[in-house]
């Protein structure tokens, strides 16, 4: 079965905005049979919309739309959705009492121009939306589908796991289709490339690899008449991927590393602190990212310059020995914080994001310090340079993966 993402919205034409709804929805089709033939960026023009969508509606078993159902005129997802499919919108009572309930708990009146988000037409069904006031759409007609979602990817994610997953299982034909996400670390997607070799020519289980901020994924994708053959398929590559990756793989699928780390330092008791340099506060965003991260978590300092550094704990002789970027100074950083805010682990990152050398330390250098009352660690790496973000990125994920395995060690 084949699909299409349309994302609709002109500040993704001029670069006000990234698309990365259609990423993200399209590494989630395959495990519903859905091939993504095209992903479309469209502006707010009701008729080349419309000329979009006729032509993916004709094409293929599945449509995606994001954006275009907020209430303004250039809104124009719901008005292009009916005139393809030669019907009529009609506003639905229940709907647009949902609508005026949620402007009533916030404390004001809904607007008359709010009426639209409650329309649908005969073929459609709304989609709930706890985080947003914009329903979407679950269109079904002559057996093609086009599912119609905001643009805001949380209130797309939270849509996609409560309904949208569970509508399109539903339909589900034939094939069932399996997937499975290793996610590496310390490896360049080159290196991953070659290692993964004696699986990627196999057609099925299909196996791609993908750089991610977080590492190199491998994903693998298995096809079959039904799920025993299909999970089958799939735990026999899985098998021979771990025995090659088996010291990289840090997780799978949609777990993160900082929930992982957050977990694991909430089951133990544990507190957390943290200081870093070259990550400018990377480290302590994701830590914070996961509910309830203040049980564990007590706090950080991005020391980005020498002075900082020393302002927070870290010996100045140690600087002038060593240099700030170095294995002796994110211990010194890791010590320093975990004193400084009586926890239990303290982490020290100190590196060079790029893209010019520092202190005779080539872009992608990092160091990291992990400090508890009974040990004071610290670890080199070089990860891939083509981007201070990648390298924070990178960073900031081994930072906790390292954490992780350090509690685990204890």
């Amino acid at each position: 079965m084949y699909g299409e993402i349309i994302a609709s919205g002109t500040e993704l034409l001029m670069g006000e905005i990234q698309d990365t709804n259609s990423s993200w929805l399209a590494a989630r089709l395959p495990e519903f049979g859905i091939e993504v033939r095209k992903v479309t960026l469209i502006g707010d023009d009701p008729e080349l919309y419309e000329e979009v969508l006729k032509r993916s509606w004709e094409n293929n078993s599945y449509t995606f739309t994001t954006g275009g159902l907020g209430p303004t005129k250039d809104d124009v997802t719901r008005e292009v959705v009916a005139s393809v499919l030669g019907e009529k919108t009609y506003v639905d009572s229940a709907q647009l009492d949902h609508l005026k309930n949620i402007f009533i708990a916030r404390g004001n009146e809904m607007p008359e121009t709010n009426i639209k988000q409650a329309w649908l037409i005969p073929s459609a069904k709304a989609i709930p939306n706890r985080m947003g006031t914009a329903p979407g759409w679950w269109v079904r007609k002559d057996k093609r589908v086009i599912v119609a979602l905001p643009g805001p990817p949380r209130e797309i994610q939270g849509m996609w796991s409560e309904q949208v997953s569970k509508l399109l299982l539903e339909t589900k034909e034939g094939n069932v289709i399996m997937t499975k996400t290793l996610k590496t670390i310390g490896l360049s997607e080159g290196a991953v490339d070659e290692m993964a070799s004696p699986v990627l020519a196999i057609d099925n289980p299909y196996v791609g690899i993908y750089a991610k901020p977080d590492g190199i994924h491998i994903r693998i994708i298995s096809r079959a008449t039904n799920q025993n053959s299909a999970n089958r398929m799939l735990e026999e590559v899985d098998r021979q991927l771990m025995s090659i990756f088996k010291d990289y793989v840090w997780g799978t699928d949609e777990e993160t590393a900082e929930e992982s780390v957050g977990r694991l330092l909430n089951d133990l008791g544990l507190t957390l602190a943290t200081m870093e340099s070259c990550t400018g506060g990377l480290l302590a965003d994701s830590i914070t990212n996961v509910s309830g991260s203040s049980k564990y978590y007590k706090g950080g300092v991005v020391s980005y310059t020498n002075d900082a550094k020393i302002a927070s704990g870290v010996p100045t002789d140690l600087i002038s020995k060593y240099g700030a970027i170095s294995q002796e100074v994110a211990k010194a950083m890791a010590e320093a914080i975990r004193l400084t805010l009586n926890a239990d682990i303290g982490v020290g990152i100190t590196g060079v994001a790029g893209p010019n050398p520092m202190e005779g330390k080539a872009p992608g250098t990092v160091y990291i310090g992990i400090s508890k009352q009974t040990s004071n660690e610290s670890y080199y790496h070089r990860f891939p340079s083509s981007s201070r973000s990648l390298v924070k990125n990178r960073a900031t994920v081994m930072a906790l993966l390292q954490l992780r395995d350090t509690i685990h060690r204890k």
